[in-house]
């Protein structure tokens, strides 16, 4: 979205900027010259920078949720229905999330970004929390995988917005 489209004299353009895309709004006088401009970033690539955040913010959360009984105990408890809620509601506020932060105005031709960038933030939080939970020895997907499998969701549940919030910091 240009937020200076209602504005007089405005130039809005698409600019790739040391390997980056941004929005550079160039501010006219009334005679048409340049006054100045705004360079904004258009965050609609997936980038190696964007995984390292999402995998760092997933991380960050995910690392002492794994360690707590609490965890462990509510998934053996909770039934599969509430963790299938749990893993529908993740995703849609996730996407949700990243739609209205990264693509709101820039869906049209940016759709397979959109796409990637939501499956990334939860493959890579999913990643996280398996292998920390592997790590401490409390992933049993050789002896019970439904218990393994719903403290991956479980955990990944508040794991996923630190994901996503980190990645939109730049």
């Amino acid at each position: 979205m240009n937020v200076f489209k209602g504005l007089k004299n405005t130039h809005t353009e698409i600019k790739r900027i040391n390997g980056y895309l941004k929005e550079v709004v160039t501010f006219l006088d009334d005679s048409g010259k340049p006054m100045g401009h705004v360079i904004n970033p258009l965050m609609v690539e997936l980038r190696l920078r964007d995984i390292t955040q999402i995998f760092v913010g997933a991380f960050l959360v995910a690392s002492p949720l794994c360690f707590t009984e609490e965890v462990w105990t509510l998934s053996e408890t909770l039934p599969f229905q509430n963790i299938y809620y749990l893993f529908a509601a993740s995703i849609t506020t996730v996407t949700f999330f990243v739609y209205f932060n990264f693509y709101r105005f820039k869906l049209k031709g940016n759709v397979i970004e959109f796409l990637k960038r939501i499956f990334a933030i939860y493959f890579i939080t999913t990643l996280s929390v398996v292998m920390i939970l592997f790590l401490i020895n409390k992933f049993p997907v050789k002896t019970d995988h439904i218990l393994a499998f719903k403290r991956t969701v479980i955990i990944a549940f508040p794991s996923i917005f630190g994901a996503a919030v980190t990645d939109y910091l730049k």
